[in-house]
């Protein structure tokens, strides 16, 4: 079982998230996570072009997409469309084992016409951001592509059959999304004001995470004002700017905690922390131990 440790990102020109692909060649993200993983069992809000696929495989999950929360129980799960602001999390800080799998639309791109007429209308249904794949409804035979999708891809190497039937899965599951939501009929909405203001804002924050920000530099980066922008990250994020920038930090920090040996207040400093101090005892607020002991954990795993 290949468990994803942590998750560091990075951000194209467009603010959307770069994707650690399996194979940096082939634009499909598959691996078992784990919700204590993430600082406070809760995931940092982000949005890319790939559809996004959670399988909840013990636990349940409480899911966000552009604010709307939905539960995950055992054997359901969701799917994202591209460009949605979305991230996962525990109430209770309740562990949840779970199988994510992005995938990239280029990967069905091989005849133009069929793109436009079969692929785009799904994936540009900004009316749609998700769509919920219940384990006892209509949708459980995209559950199950989902696992036949890790079985033979989520290895740390996978075989030439493994990209064949990924393909194969995935062209099954977006027919099986293409009638779901009827999206051959469906208009494209165009997308909120609020949405293109939180993205530029999100953005800023990913340049400056090391640097001292402002509240007021942050709402200007989004062209709003500080109360406005504060109304968005409760809105869609149920976060505060602080919040959310703490989290990113720590987030960011697990990169040289982990795979370094560098020392804790080299890690504080170069995260946009001010202290060592404040840096363990957040630390240890979010992860329920010292960076020291958590990386000593990790690498005993």
């Amino acid at each position: 079982m290949d468990v994803e440790k942590y998750c560091l990102s990075t951000f194209n020109s467009d603010s959307s998230e770069t994707v650690a692909y399996n194979n940096p060649r082939f634009p499909a993200y598959v691996r078992y996570g784990l919700l204590s993983a993430y600082p406070d069992y809760t995931a940092i809000s982000h949005w890319h072009a790939d559809l996004e696929f959670i399988l909840i495989k013990k636990g349940k999950m409480m899911y966000n997409v552009n604010g709307e929360l939905i539960e995950l129980p055992e054997g359901c799960g969701i799917m994202v469309n591209s460009r949605q602001f979305h991230y996962g999390f525990s109430v209770d800080a309740g562990e949840c084992k779970f199988i994510c799998i992005l995938l990239s639309p280029e990967l069905l791109r091989g005849n133009k016409w069929f793109y436009q007429n079969y692929i785009e209308p799904v994936t540009e249904n900004s009316p749609i951001p998700y769509l919920y794949l219940d384990c006892g409804g209509p949708h459980v035979t995209v559950l199950k592509k989902l696992d036949e999708i890790y079985t033979s891809f989520g290895s740390s190497a996978p075989e030439a059959e493994a990209y064949f039937e990924l393909i194969e899965n995935f062209a099954a599951i977006m027919k099986m999304l293409y009638e779901s939501l009827n999206a051959a009929h469906q208009t494209a909405a165009r997308e909120s004001s609020e949405l293109t203001a939180l993205r530029s804002i999100i953005t800023y924050i990913e340049e400056h995470y090391t640097e001292r920000m402002t509240l007021d530099g942050i709402a200007q980066s989004g062209s709003c004002c500080k109360s406005k922008c504060s109304l968005l990250f409760k809105k869609y994020l149920r976060d505060t700017p602080v919040t959310y920038i703490t989290k990113l930090r720590l987030k960011k920090s697990l990169g040289a905690l982990l795979d370094s040996d560098k020392s804790i207040t080299d890690i504080a400093y170069e995260n946009g922390f001010c202290g060592s101090s404040y840096y363990c005892e957040t630390f240890k607020k979010y992860y329920g131990r010292s960076p020291l002991a958590y990386r000593k954990s990790q690498s005993d795993v």
